[in-house]
């Protein structure tokens, strides 16, 4: 480094100056060095913050997305549990209903229609599911169980049959209790909304339809056939034993006919998860990608910053010795 005698206060500003952009470049390139980041992003981006902008929010929108993404899989996976203990538990029931047309006594009726209200209680049950506090069935009356206690309704339906001495005439007031619009089942078996829950933005343009409600038609029948061998076992026709073996039949036969759309409801909610996990790798990929981008825009080469340290430390050094030789300054004076 050469330097110009131009009077000794003159010369001894130009040593200061010198000595100041020297430092101001050690401090800088100190700083990058240990976090990794340029010191001056104004500089990096030549004043023009429009691409910086532009990442940061669309990081933004996709990290809201993620977490939408995320609660609207847990709420699919609850549903998909649900639906899989429907299908099981009606399964369950069907395979021992259909055994009550070789029943030969009233024991085999009573032991038949018990292990089916305990299956009508685990449907109820899982029809009640909730996920991170919400009901998943209910509509938009997340705060609330999706339908009443199994107790409450096989009561309801007790009440309702009272008087019917056939086999006939107790499936017919069953089926209209849950099937009748303003029936027992509108009214005071299905608790939650009639407004279906909205779908869940996942992402731009895409939308997770999870509006399935335990008020649902396949739902209806599910419970209906279930209920209407548990009732049996609450003493539905008690003394007839051909009476009740009917109705254990009539169940057995119902369930068996809604497999099909419990299968359906099961695919179409999978269905779902399949689009909800697409769009999670969607986002994922693209959150990647933009981070990448923002470190490249960001980060210093922590080599080239090293040798530019390392240079500015050697000229530090040598317009010291310089300046000392000169005036005979120490390095703590001259570092000040």
């Amino acid at each position: 480094m050469s330097y110009v005698s131009v009077g000794d206060m003159a010369q001894s500003f130009s040593f200061r100056r010198q000595s100041f952009q020297l430092k101001t470049n050690i401090n800088r390139l100190g700083n990058e060095l240990a976090s990794g980041r340029v010191d001056d992003l104004s500089k990096r981006v030549s004043g023009d913050f429009t691409v910086i902008s532009g990442i940061e929010t669309s990081l933004n929108t996709l990290d809201a997305y993620r977490m939408a993404q995320k609660e609207a899989g847990q709420f699919a996976d609850a549903m998909q549990i649900s639906l899989g203990v429907v299908q099981e538990q009606s399964a369950k029931a069907t395979s021992t209903l259909l055994l009550s047309a070789n029943a030969a006594s009233q024991t085999q009726v009573q032991n038949i229609a018990t292990d089916v209200r305990q299956q009508f209680d685990a449907v109820v049950s899982a029809l009640n599911t909730q996920s991170a506090g919400r009901s998943v069935f209910a509509g938009t009356a997340t705060d609330k169980p999706a339908i009443a206690s199994a107790s409450s309704i096989l009561a309801d339906l007790q009440v309702a049959i009272a008087g019917q001495t056939t086999a006939g005439g107790v499936a017919s007031v069953v089926d209209d209790w849950f099937n009748l619009a303003g029936g027992g089942f509108e009214t005071s078996g299905y608790q939650g909304s009639t407004t279906a829950l909205s779908a869940f933005d996942i992402g731009a343009g895409q939308q997770a339809d999870m509006s399935i409600t335990a008020a649902d038609p396949t739902f209806r029948e599910t419970l209906k056939n279930l209920a209407l061998a548990a009732l049996v076992s609450e003493g539905a026709l008690v003394g007839d034993l051909p009476g009740q073996a009917e109705l254990l039949e009539r169940a057995g036969d119902g369930l068996l006919s809604i497999a099909d759309a419990q299968t359906s409801m099961r695919a179409n909610l999978g269905s779902v998860q399949a689009q909800i996990e697409l769009v999670s790798v969607q986002t994922t990929s693209e959150i990647s990608g933009l981070e990448i981008t923002r470190t490249g825009l960001l980060s210093v080469d922590p080599y080239t910053a090293a040798s530019e340290l390392e240079q500015a430390q050697t000229q530090l050094e040598t317009l010291y010795a310089l300046t000392s030789r000169m005036s005979r300054m120490n390095l703590v004076d001259f570092l000040r």
